[in-house]
């Protein structure tokens, strides 16, 4: 079996249905091969960058490992920052890049440089086609939920495979009983809460990850989360008191500094979830639960063992996002507020970085998993376009029924505002909202193009809406159609307001 058939069967066995490339000479053979193949898609972006993205966001909806595709030299740079942003966020992305042929390495050859500036958590060199390189790297990206890379030479493709080893099971290993003690350990804890990660969903299927919420509902104790994992209990459930840290809610953080007993499951504990102002004090009270997370039977015990063996602690009304009463609507948080209002609650929102990202946490209540997806720990503009194309083909793939929703500010949008093309060419449905205020945020004015012309060029419906009354309307329009549509928000620049930490 030729390297080329083994990769395909491989990608097949493990259900890959779609993957993210831009073509290159140096990919030419996979490339191809994945086009003609009647079970994978093959979805050609406009940007490598893109591609990176839009596997990234392909994983956060369905816990699968998305895949991207970029040829060597500039192709496999321009991935650069996709595959950072997907590290800082934990994301299973497999990163597969093109090289010159074997002989030429390292002989200054074209579009030849050293491949390892993509080994942010880790990458694989092809040296020979030896079937452990992709499998390693496939599964360890499962697994370690991070990107890994693997840089196959040109040709290596149509050599035959020289050993075939048989691929072993994706299983997370940390043990549930020593969950179990731990919890056991602490029953004597006063005010304890339950922190939750993104690595709550563990190695389960969306169709699990869904699940997760009615689990939680039996537990007693107050449950919080971070950034990424909100939704994975609805935030209208009285024990739940949502988002922690920097753009936490007040009651959310006030839970957890009075806490004497923080359990922590799948939470990397960054500075936007314990600021340094609160830092020390509160990890001096956490407990991690190391577990791997296999199944919701997993949850369901981790609930019972809390129920019977930890108080039920200070369990007070729900906590709640900032809201009309706790600071003063400006016309861009307002006609985000409108936005969000008028679409199902469910609606999977990608952002980018800026004023409308945080607009959208403090005034969205997240109801399901991945309720918002954004570039949580790298804050990388640009994100929010191909990371909406990828979860779309997720929630295809997997016949995920919810609204899909971009929502970029006008300097971030520009970044890879090429990703309209992947769009349109695809007719997938998706509502781009482009928030305008002619503004970087805190550092001044932008001059910005016709959205509205650019979106004519690529042959997408859209509106230019300048009141917020209009926005209902145009909400509606979405919804009811199978179509693509940009919306332009023309908006007043506003202040955000304070941390409440």
């Amino acid at each position: 079996m030729k390297y080329l058939d083994f990769m395909i069967d491989f990608f097949e066995n493990k259900g890959v249905k779609s993957v993210f490339a831009y073509p290159g000479e140096q990919i030419l053979p996979i490339y191809r091969a994945l086009h003609e193949n009647s079970k994978i898609n093959c979805i050609d972006v406009k940007h490598e960058q893109a591609s990176a993205h839009a596997a990234d966001g392909y994983f956060r909806i369905t816990n699968e490992v998305g895949v991207c595709l970029a040829t060597a030299g500039p192709g496999a740079t321009n991935l650069t920052t996709g595959i950072a942003t997907a590290f800082k966020d934990s994301s299973s992305v497999l990163a597969i890049t093109g090289r010159c042929s074997t002989n030429y390495i390292e002989k200054n050859y074209f579009q030849e440089i050293p491949m390892d500036f993509l080994n942010f958590e880790k990458g694989y060199f092809v040296e020979n086609p030896d079937s452990k390189y992709l499998i390693n790297s496939y599964n360890e990206s499962y697994n370690l939920k991070k990107p890994v890379s693997i840089n196959i030479p040109a040709d290596i493709y149509n050599q035959d495979v020289n050993e075939l080893e048989t691929d072993f099971k994706n299983k997370n290993t940390e043990s549930l009983e020593n969950a179990i003690s731990t919890i056991k350990k602490h029953k004597n804890a006063k005010n304890p809460v339950l922190l939750l990660g993104q690595g709550i969903y563990g190695n389960l299927k969306y169709s699990e990850m869904i699940k997760i919420g009615e689990i939680l509902k039996k537990l007693q104790i107050p449950i919080l989360t971070t950034y990424p994992a909100r939704g994975v209990v609805n935030e209208n459930f009285e024990n739940a008191y949502a988002m922690v840290g920097r753009r936490g809610s007040l009651n959310s953080n006030e839970l957890i500094l009075k806490s004497d007993a923080v359990f922590s499951i799948g939470a990397s504990l960054s500075y936007n979830t314990l600021p340094e102002s609160i830092r020390d004090k509160i990890l001096y009270n956490v407990i991690p639960l190391n577990l791997g997370i296999n199944s919701t039977n997993d949850i369901k015990t981790i609930v019972n063992t809390f129920n019977e063996n930890v108080s039920s602690g200070h369990v007070k009304p729900s906590g709640q996002n900032l809201s009309r009463n706790e600071f003063k609507f400006g016309d861009y948080s307002t006609k985000i507020h409108e936005i969000l209002e008028n679409l199902p609650k469910d609606t999977i929102i990608t952002t980018d970085a800026g004023n409308h990202t945080v607009f959208v946490s403090l005034l969205k209540k997240c109801v399901a998993p991945r309720n918002i997806i954004s570039s949580h720990s790298m804050g990388t503009m640009g994100f929010g376009l191909p990371a909406s194309i990828g979860v779309k083909f997720g929630c295809n793939d997997y016949n995920i029924n919810r609204e899909v929703v971009s929502i970029s500010g006008d300097g971030g949008f520009q970044m890879n505002i090429q990703e309209l093309g992947t769009v349109a060419e695809n007719n997938l449905k998706i509502l781009i909202v482009v928030m305008k205020n002619n503004h970087l945020n805190m550092f001044g004015k932008i001059n910005t193009p016709d959205f509205n012309k650019i979106a004519d060029a690529y042959g997408i419906e859209n509106v230019y809406i300048q009141n917020k009354d209009e926005i209902g309307e145009n909400v509606a329009y979405f919804l009811k159609k199978s179509i693509p549509y940009v919306m332009v928000v023309e908006c007043e620049n506003e202040k955000l307001p304070k941390p409440f930490i």
